[in-house]
């Protein structure tokens, strides 16, 4: 212990030499920077709160503080309330007992043009480092709802009183009776303590020299003068600096300070931050806890880092003693505590995918069953896919269904077979819908009758068309000499039915014109009454008429028929009278005309 103590000292008279040269300069720094006003200070984490005492506007106090590297403080949380009211009870006060009003300004306003937001906490205002949304804030009263003018704010209470003080807004240009500054930095030292009698003063970056801090910035300087009162003093000068490869800030000496072989241990526990172990003579060493080890200045005590050997997979936390190890989401510490498993979050009871859930390492998917897809964003539920709105599968209607879809056709259409899209026209003419004939269209059917008949207007059924008239050539042909049979022949007389298909070989050979009716549908159809047809009461009397006239015409062809065979056997008669040959004891065999006149295919 002699030996690091000795040690330590040359090196601290080393360090102070060099500072020697250096000190003038920066203190003439700390002159310049220092504010004019009484100043409090208090230091915590890695942010330093001043409170400066003196009437400013709002304007002028937030350029003081960012000629000093900070900025107006910000109250966005509970704690730093309670460092205002921390740094108000440093503040010496006249007229102790009385409740002295404060009012000071803050890093909050509102410029011109910019309107109150009466439902967000802070009303419409800004902080001065940038940013208008935070969870906390303590209005006093409602800020001013005008938008001509620029708003800033102050707190105000007692110095007395233990409350939290409340924001109120005003004119930016008033002047308060003081302000409070904020200053951030990456890493603080430990404050001095010295084993022996003396006394150490910190300088910090932003002006402020005091003898009490909790926590000195990095970049502060501290005088330490050690000695007895009435006794010679010895000085010493340190500057705070950040150590390499780390956010932790040290002492450029090590210290101990104003240590002495006559104090050892009695005084201020020699320095030491956990034991001291006095080693006689006057002569001492430090020592930490389990779990903490020895800092630079061989006082203080810093936990051991066993993370430093990296013997986690995963994150490595350390804690005064030991550490502990921690996996990334998705895996699992192992048994032997460092290693990290995968897990399998598709074997949960309640798995985290609504249909499909693939394993993979360190995480999942995600996927859906044929006709589904994934939703947005969470990309863990399934929807059902419109097949029919994106891929149109079917040859004419589809009708959609979940994870899948279904086709069908249009009326007169079928599939083509089971499963299929596509669509074939259905043969209604195979149903045998018409009375005569029916002639099959792509998705329907049309009727059409034979020569001499009309279409009733069911269009299905047929009648006569008593209205139809033979040519004036057919008529010629019925008595023509050719037709005309010989008196030699044996004849007959024409019978009734001979007659008729002699008249429907002539109608025959007519060709209708009648232009074909399509249905739609055969369930049109279904309503026909096969041996006659429906019309309305008008069209009933004007039928009537049609049959009468056309009866009255059959009759008249008929007796000129009849007329005309008579003749035809009387003619005959009396040519066998008048002549007699060979031939005259023959039968003549029928005209070929009147076999085929037989053989015809309306008999």
């Amino acid at each position: 212990m002699q030996r690091s103590l000795s040690s330590a000292l040359l090196c601290s008279a080393k360090m102070e030499n060099r500072l020697q040269i250096f000190w003038p300069v920066l203190l003439l720094v700390a002159l310049i920077i220092q504010p004019s006003e009484e100043t409090e200070v208090l230091c915590t984490g890695t942010a330093c709160y001043t409170l400066d005492l003196g009437k400013h506007s709002w304007i002028n106090a937030q350029q003081m503080c960012k000629n000093n590297g900070g900025n107006l403080m910000t109250l966005k949380s509970q704690e730093e309330a309670l460092i205002v009211r921390q740094l108000l009870n440093k503040t010496p006060q006249e007229g102790a007992g009385t409740d002295v009003e404060v009012r000071v300004w803050i890093g909050l306003h509102r410029e011109k043009g910019k309107c109150y937001q009466q439902h967000q906490p802070l009303k419409g205002f800004v902080w001065v480092t940038g940013g208008m949304e935070t969870n906390y804030s303590n209005w006093g009263r409602e800020p001013r709802g005008t938008c001509t003018t620029n708003r800033c704010v102050t707190i105000q209470g007692t110095f007395s009183s233990s409350q939290e003080l409340s924001w109120a807004d005003g004119p930016c240009s008033q002047a308060t009776k003081g302000y409070l500054c904020k200053f951030s930095f990456q890493g603080m030292c430990r404050p001095l303590v010295l084993a022996g009698p003396g006394v150490a003063r910190y300088t910090t970056p932003f002006g402020v020299t005091t003898a009490s801090l909790a926590a000195v910035p990095f970049g502060s300087n501290a005088k330490v003068e050690c000695g007895p009162e009435g006794k010679e003093i010895t000085t010493s000068y340190l500057m705070c600096m950040p150590q390499p490869n780390s956010n932790i800030s040290e002492w450029s000496s090590p210290g101990p300070f104003c240590a002495s072989p006559a104090y050892g241990c009695s005084y201020s526990n020699g320095g030491c931050e956990h034991d001291c172990l006095d080693q006689g003579g006057g002569l001492f060493e430090c020592s930490c806890h389990s779990g903490y080890q020895l800092g630079g200045d061989h006082l203080s005590c810093i936990p051991v880092d066993y993370c430093i050997s990296s013997p986690c997979q995963g994150k490595c936390l350390p804690y005064p003693g030991g550490f502990t190890c921690q996996c990334s989401e998705g895996y699992m510490l192992a048994e032997d505590g460092l290693s990290c498993l995968d897990v399998d979050e598709c074997r949960a009871t309640l798995g985290p995918c609504e249909q499909i859930c693939v394993n993979t390492i360190g995480s999942f998917i995600c996927r859906c069953h044929q006709g589904y897809k994934l939703t947005e964003p969470n990309g863990q539920t399934c929807q059902d896919i419109d097949e029919c709105a994106t891929l149109t599968p079917c040859d004419q209607v589809c009708l959609n269904t979940p994870g899948s879809f279904l086709c069908s056709c249009q009326t007169g259409y079928e599939l083509e077979g089971v499963n299929s899209s596509s669509c074939l026209d259905v043969d209604e003419c195979q149903e045998e819908l018409c009375e005569h004939m029916c002639i099959n269209q792509p998705g329907s059917y049309q009727c059409s009758c034979r020569p001499g008949w009309i279409l009733a207007p069911n269009e299905i059924s047929c009648y006569p068309d008593t209205a139809t008239s033979f040519p004036p050539t057919q008529k010629q042909e019925l008595v023509s000499p050719e037709n005309i049979i010989p008196a030699s022949e044996t004849w007959a007389p024409l019978s009734t039915s001979s007659v008729h298909v002699e008249e429907e070989r002539i109608i025959v050979s007519q060709q209708s014109t009648l232009q074909p009716n399509v249905f739609s549908s055969p369930l049109d159809a279904k309503n026909v009454v096969r041996d006659g047809y429906t019309d309305n009461s008008s069209g009933n009397s004007k039928q009537l008429l049609y049959y009468s006239l056309g009866g009255v015409a059959v009759l008249l062809l008929l007796a000129l028929i009849l007329v005309g065979v008579v003749y035809k056997k009387m003619k005959a008669k009396e040519a066998k009278k008048k002549s007699t040959n060979a031939a005259d004891n023959y039968s003549w065999v029928p005209d070929q005309r009147e076999t085929r006149a037989q053989s015809n295919e309306y008999m």
